[in-house]
């Protein structure tokens, strides 16, 4: 087993003392770490160099830039330090998207004093290459996202986490770094905000047409399908809809993609079973074929339910609803 660096150690020893924290966050000084960087390694092996030249020739005048350059290097430590301390952060909160989609996890950083603060950075940190090697290797910090924030003054910004598989996500551990103003010194913090999201199925790209539908509840059989035989209309494109459905040249006109309507006749309630689709397809592939006639059966203004082996959605329409069977699909366990 590799073992970890020393950052990582204290990442975790800091993760295992406080976990998930819920409302603020107030970044002090037993929050704060700091260490040079290498550009301040190098910096002070030349100081060394210098010094010992100055002591080596006697000269005044090596000796006075010496201990000048060490002085500001020592002052901007501090500046580095304070550009965190003092810091307000809490978590708001983060939308649901579909596997392979970017979530965004909203925060709050409140800056109580006057002191402006520039080039504060906030990325996740994940187990590098998560998907080849073990759980405990070493960690390495997303690309983040960077803020200037005046003096007495609150932003809101989000942290994108890249999703690869359907399911509930946590949000992961956030660090908090600068190395403002000369980069000689990195001054860091870690977070972890009580937040968690869910990532739907992602849906499949070519998904055959929505199965037979029945009549609703009143005996009307009418509705508006992505398949029927009579043009009714066009709508804004949402994830998962087919792209044989794209009226391409009205996007060729616009700067969105549009979906065309058909009226037909036959439309009416549609059920999603989990355990009729095809057993040649793996359960992701099932689930995917299902998110897509979510999509669908929605985006035609369907009646639509879901029937999983372990959960019954019942018929309804309109965007809860639709979240609550994409829901439904993300958490389900064969």
């Amino acid at each position: 087993m590799t073992a970890l660096p020393a950052s990582d150690r204290l990442a975790k020893w800091i993760d295992r003392r406080r976990g998930s924290e819920s409302g603020d966050m107030l970044l002090d000084r037993h929050r704060i770490y700091i260490l040079p960087t290498r550009t301040g390694l190098v910096f002070w092996v030349v100081i060394f160099v210098l010094l010992i030249g100055s002591i080596n020739f006697a000269l005044q005048l090596g000796y006075l830039l010496t201990f000048t350059i060490v002085s500001m290097a020592l002052v901007s430590m501090y500046h580095t330090h304070r550009n965190l301390s003092g810091l307000v952060i809490r978590g708001q909160g983060v939308a649901p998207v579909h596997a392979g989609e970017v979530a965004s996890f909203e925060l709050t950083i409140n800056n109580p004093l006057s002191t402006d603060r520039y080039a504060l950075n906030f990325g996740f940190m994940l187990p590098a290459r998560r998907w080849r090697v073990p759980a405990k290797e070493p960690e390495e910090p997303l690309p983040g996202t960077w803020v200037d924030l005046p003096g007495a003054s609150v932003c809101r910004i989000g942290v994108g986490l890249p999703t690869r598989r359907r399911g509930r996500r946590e949000c992961p551990r956030i660090r908090l770094w600068t190395r403002y103003p000369f980069g000689l010194w990195e001054a860091w913090s870690y977070l972890r905000p009580a937040l968690a999201t869910v990532v739907y199925p992602s849906p499949e790209s070519e998904a055959p047409p929505l199965p037979p539908t029945r009549a609703g509840d009143d005996g009307e059989s009418s509705g508006i399908a992505a398949g029927g035989d009579e043009f009714s209309g066009v709508r804004p494109y949402r994830p998962g809809d087919p792209q044989k459905m794209i009226a391409w040249r009205l996007a060729a006109r616009s700067d969105e993609l549009s979906v065309r309507f058909f009226e037909s006749s036959g439309a009416g309630d549609v059920m999603l079973d989990f355990d009729s689709l095809p057993r040649a397809l793996d359960v992701e592939q099932r689930i995917a074929r299902l998110a897509r006639g979510v999509l669908m059966a929605e985006g035609a203004g369907l009646r639509y339910g879901l029937q999983l082996s372990s959960r019954e959605v019942e018929l309804g329409r309109g965007h809860e609803h639709c979240e609550r069977c994409l829901e439904a699909l993300a958490l389900f366990e064969p």
